[in-house]
């Protein structure tokens, strides 16, 4: 028998999908239940049928879950970025857990994957922890507003209070969008083609209380400055105010140049320790307790030593290889971001640190020429984006073969398919889901292999 939609349905949730989604089975086509949790009996209504999967909503919950909780967000259904608020934050971290298990078994010939696995490593502050967000400015009926579009929708939610962020942030962003309206400012509308408005990107740091301002616009206009003067008399967090025009063909928000209205070109922050400065545009962790536990176990688990020349890539290198670079010879950092190898050159000189080389480029571009250099490359740390590894980087660590890769995930999937092939010519010797972004479905993690 089909499914068919509006089919009405009674599904047992087995599991946990990578979306945080629960999944039931009918006649063994696996059923989406957005808000459902494993071990659930649900009622649903099917909304959408594919080839081999089906999607339902539901109707109501005939058992429910002991581990189910009233989200506290009052945006949590119209918004679903926080899409595991329902569910008791120590189940959250074992589903982590389990949906890399599973995402390794079903990818990979990995003997044993459950003993490999380590506990979903968390610092327990599962809200108000980002330090950075960017927002979408809107127009609506009541006005301009700053908010989020649903996943996978152009449906916008207009936010006032976004519980995951630092609670600065969000009295920031209310200031904001009081000056836009006061100086009658909006989103920039197509259709219309009025407007200059089109995101908000704020960072704050709580350890020196520093904010740092960032308007995305259409284009230039006079009044960004006197609105960037108000923000720095206003309120004494906020250290930089800057502009940067909106590229449609960037998949970045904030576009170099990035043009500085008032204030400090950068705030401080500290980083493992280290006094740090970072650009408006420049990278920096969102969630820099949990990072900080990541690059020390990294540290506890590698077995890095005062003798390894290593490889650093990706988002976050030239701000993390000023921890690895105490405790080896020699880091390659390599980044494409302008502002990011700006900061990096900046810190080091600040700090006097030199064993780190940063390196401008893509790292299918400069990952070549570092392997077929003199110097011999000891580990790798890859800090994956969650499309995976290119076929170029994968070929490259098979080539070269360094003694040791570590590789940091946002994606189980990509991860898991990533590590068949490097099977070949490395071993999993530890497998560590990361809970970075609490109260979401995604899952970072920290595996490391070791060549055989």
């Amino acid at each position: 028998m089909k499914l068919i939609e509006k089919q009405k349905l009674k599904l047992n949730i087995r599991k946990q999908g990578i979306n945080g989604e629960g999944i039931g089975y009918f006649n063994r086509i696996a059923v989406f239940v957005p808000g459902a949790i494993r071990k659930e009996v649900v009622n649903v209504e099917v909304v959408q049928v594919f080839d081999n999967y089906a999607i339902a909503k539901i109707i109501d919950i005939e058992r429910e879950s002991k581990k189910r909780v009233l989200p506290p967000c009052k945006f949590y259904e119209e918004c679903g970025n926080c899409d595991l608020q329902h569910i008791e934050y120590k189940e959250q971290l074992k589903i982590k857990q389990l949906i890399l298990e599973q995402s390794f078994k079903r990818y990979t010939s990995l003997n044993d994957v459950k003993s490999r696995i380590a506990l979903t490593l968390t610092n327990l502050q599962n809200y108000h922890y980002r330090n950075y967000q960017e927002m979408i400015v809107k127009n609506t009926n009541f006005g301009v507003a700053l908010g989020y579009f649903k996943p996978m929708t152009n449906h916008f939610v207009y936010i006032d209070d976004c519980m995951v962020n630092d609670p600065e942030i969000n009295q920031i962003s209310q200031l904001c969008l009081k000056l836009f309206r006061r100086h009658k400012l909006k989103a920039y509308d197509l259709r219309n083609k009025e407007g200059i408005l089109y995101n908000l990107v704020i960072r704050y740091f709580k350890d020196t209380d520093s904010a740092s301002v960032v308007m995305v616009v259409k284009e230039k206009d006079k009044v960004l400055e006197t609105i960037a003067h108000e923000l720095i008399q206003t309120f004494k967090s906020i250290k930089s105010v800057s502009y940067s025009i909106y590229n449609p063909d960037s998949k970045q928000i904030i576009y170099n140049p990035v043009e500085h209205l008032a204030g400090q070109e950068f705030i401080e922050s500290t980083y493992h320790g280290l006094d740090v400065s970072v650009s408006a545009n420049g990278t920096f962790p969102n969630n820099l307790s949990v990072h900080e536990l990541m690059n020390e176990l990294i540290l506890k688990h590698s077995g890095l030593s005062y003798d390894d020349t290593i490889i650093n890539l990706y988002d976050l290198s030239t701000i993390s290889s000023l921890y690895f670079a105490r405790y080896v010879k020699k880091v390659y950092a390599i980044d494409y971001s302008e502002a990011s190898i700006k900061d990096g050159f900046k810190n080091m000189k600040d700090l006097g640190v030199q064993n780190i080389e940063l390196i401008k480029d893509h790292v299918e571009g400069a990952l070549p020429k570092l392997f077929k250099g003199k110097e011999k490359i000891d580990s790798v740390i890859l800090n994956v984006p969650k499309y995976g590894l290119s076929k170029t980087s994968r070929d490259l660590m098979s080539k070269y073969k360094p003694n040791q890769v570590i590789y940091l995930s946002e994606n189980p999937s990509t991860l898991a398919k990533d590590i068949d092939q490097l099977m070949n010519e490395y071993q999993v010797s530890k497998i560590i889901p990361v809970d970075l972004y609490p109260q979401t479905s995604r899952i970072d993690s920290i595996t490391i292999l070791e060549r055989k």
